[in-house]
């Protein structure tokens, strides 16, 4: 029960702090600059799903295996 109120309350985080992202002044000034790395900002944003994607099953298979 646990694991999912942690999930819930992450996803919670997450969508609130994506949302206060989009309506921040900063995001509604063009950044030149980051529109000429979208390579390098798509890879990093992989790799933060990836790691998150890995720590959500190894903490799956850790509470379901007790």
């Amino acid at each position: 029960m646990f694991i999912y109120i942690l999930v819930i309350v992450v996803a919670i985080i997450g969508g609130v702090a994506t949302f206060l992202v989009g309506i921040s002044k900063e995001n509604k000034t063009s950044n030149t600059n980051y529109q000429k790395k979208t390579k390098a900002n798509i890879s990093k944003l992989s790799i933060a799903y990836l790691v998150a994607i890995l720590l959500f099953v190894l903490i799956w298979l850790a509470v379901s295996n007790s």
